[in-house]
């Protein structure tokens, strides 16, 4: 199976792309999808919503799946793997998580993973806002990731738009940067271009 691991701080959208690119993979692609939820509560939410779609999900829930549950994640992944037989997993994790650590687990324990592919989400309208705060986590994600999906980019000017989009290029020279507004749908060309070039 291939594995996409879908970061970016909480409020970036991670949930509005998973269920356009599930829907993709699913209707157009022709692809058997599982989403694997992690939530850092006792409850999720986010999850729910993509069951309704029809998509098979699991949760693991109190606690990060980057840190505290690793064992967890990788049971629920190898188990996945093996009895539904997926051809795309797709992860969400917590807004907090560090995707380079959760890829690092799966490269060691995971099994059946023939491609994995990190995609992080960036919140344009928070973006200077959350780096002042908090610039460890949020370059960590960004630094970690395959493909930068810059989202809500109708919350900020040509000028901080083009500050947003300097600030992760320089935090990640090697990925693949792409701007979009998830809330008005995913363009299908950038949904081939991630799912063909895992």
């Amino acid at each position: 199976m291939q594995v996409m691991l879908v970061g970016g701080f909480l409020g970036s959208g991670k949930t509005t792309f998973i269920r356009g690119l599930a829907g993709f993979l699913v209707k157009q692609a022709q692809q058997r999808v599982a989403i694997l939820e992690n939530e850092i509560g006792e409850v999720g939410i986010d999850d729910q919503y993509l069951a309704m779609e029809g998509f098979q999900v699991r949760e693991i829930t109190a606690g990060c799946i980057c840190c505290t549950l690793t064992g967890e994640l990788t049971l629920a992944v190898n188990e996945l793997g093996e009895q539904w037989h997926p051809d795309w997993l797709v992860i969400e994790a917590t807004g907090v998580a560090r995707p380079s650590k959760i890829r690092q687990t799966l490269a060691t324990y995971g099994r059946g993973i023939k491609a994995f592919l990190t995609v992080v989400l960036v919140d344009a309208g928070r973006w200077q806002e959350l780096t002042a705060i908090m610039p460890d986590l949020l370059y960590a994600q960004v630094a970690s990731a395959d493909r930068v999906l810059v989202n809500k980019i109708d919350e900020v000017g040509e000028e901080d738009l083009a500050v947003v989009l300097g600030s992760v290029r320089e935090a990640n020279s090697r990925a693949a940067i792409f701007t979009i507004k998830a809330l008005d749908g995913l363009d299908v060309q950038l949904l081939r271009e991630l799912c063909c070039h895992a």
